[in-house]
């Protein structure tokens, strides 16, 4: 498509030509007509080899004349501009003055989170997500113009990240983090460009379990509180997510999961009598009782189990979140169909669940003797067919029975 390109040489006006080496020579703001409307486009070079990017900034009229007049006034900050300062000029805001109009990092940081809150993300979320941020602006500093955010920065914060000892998913979850907030301002046209960022690659690793002989330990344990081995029970018989009990709603049999957990997908899942009783004991625990003083009660769960776990010396990968895997695993030895497991588990993916179908069924049932096979229908309940009789299959102390 063919356009006209001006630059400004001492003050005077002179078409370009078709010259790859004079415009990398001059390096000055070209003036560029698209779509009938003028702009200055600003070439960012790469050690004057190739164009790394390019900023344009609207002049603001349909006349040739008045747009080579500000072509020239872009053309005075045109160093600056490429040192990733922004300006505001006159025919943006109908002053006469040209005013610098510097959006930090820390700006869009601040930004971000506060829309972030406005749409209803989740508080865990946030704060990991502020976490992540707050790592960034260590590594490459808050006061630095998001326009001149750079791959080479990108490379320095996971260094950073790597010195500090935090394992790959860790940083993949912080660099997604970054990637998201630049995206963010990208789409809304406050960014040119969003850097090639990608994540560091991770061996494959099988989920992580518990096994029967590593949770009888734990029930076992005589300084252990009995109310934290049925808090234990019911997480590996629901595979529910840590905080996702306290954002549920208990509705007769079933627990009611909402789509604000990770997976941004409800479901429902039956409790048996036992499970319920003990659910709703730990609603008790959370509004009313040790729970309620606590900062995180859910955190104070998490760290129980850690402690449980070391003091059975089982292994040090083990954690928490492996009581959730624990209830996937369980369901493959009973041979459950893997897409009910998905809608069980909550996963937006199949290819998650699909993760769990790797493990050696033989070491399974090796790990796992209290559980069996049984030929029969077990299921899920989704929310859209909440208020039929379709589909209802219910969990009976870690049993999925009609």
């Amino acid at each position: 498509m063919y356009f006209e390109q001006f630059t400004t040489i001492n003050g005077k006006f002179r078409v370009l030509e078709n010259n790859n080496n004079l415009r990398k020579e001059l390096a000055m703001a070209e003036l560029k007509k698209r779509r009938s409307k003028w702009y200055a486009r600003i070439r960012i070079w790469a050690n004057n080899i190739r164009k790394e990017h390019e900023i344009q900034i609207p002049l603001k009229t349909k006349s040739k004349v008045t747009a080579l007049e500000r072509l020239f006034i872009v053309n005075k900050y045109e160093p600056d501009i490429k040192n990733g300062l922004s300006f505001t000029f006159p025919w943006e805001h109908n002053d006469s003055q040209v005013k610098v109009t510097r959006f930090t990092v820390n700006d869009a940081i601040n930004e971000w989170i506060l829309h972030r809150v406005k749409i209803g993300i989740r508080p865990r979320t946030l704060e990991i997500n502020q976490n992540g941020l707050d790592h960034f602006t260590n590594a490459i500093g808050g006061n630095c113009p998001l326009e001149a955010v750079t791959v080479k920065m990108i490379d320095t914060f996971v260094d950073y990240l790597q010195h500090k000892g935090l394992v790959i998913t860790s940083v993949n979850i912080h660099i997604r983090t970054v990637k998201a907030m630049l995206r963010h301002y990208w789409k809304r046209e406050q960014l040119d460009r969003v850097p090639l960022i990608e994540e560091l690659k991770k061996e494959e690793t099988n989920p992580i379990y518990i096994t029967d002989d590593e949770f009888q330990s734990i029930m076992e344990l005589n300084w252990l509180d009995e109310f934290y081995k049925r808090v234990f029970y019911f997480f590996r018989e629901t595979g529910c997510r840590l905080r996702e009990p306290f954002i549920s709603k208990l509705d007769g049999d079933w627990l009611d999961i909402p789509n604000l957990s990770k997976g941004k997908k409800p479901r429902s899942i039956k409790l048996s009598e036992s499970l319920k009783t003990i659910y709703l004991e730990l609603m008790d625990w959370y509004k009313n009782g040790y729970g309620s003083t606590l900062v995180d009660p859910a955190d104070n769960i998490s760290k129980m189990f850690k402690k449980s776990l070391r003091s059975t010396n089982a292994d040090e990968s083990k954690r928490f979140h492996s009581l959730r895997h624990t209830f996937a695993v369980r369901r493959i030895v009973e041979q459950v169909p893997v897409f009910k497991i998905q809608k069980m588990m909550g996963h937006s993916s199949i290819v998650t669940t699909e993760g769990y179908l790797k493990l050696d069924l033989k070491r399974l049932e090796r790990d796992f003797p209290s559980v069996t096979y049984k030929p029969v229908e077990s299921g899920f309940r989704d929310t859209e067919i909440r208020d039929t009789d379709k589909g209802h299959f219910a969990f009976v102390d870690g049993n999925l029975i009609n």
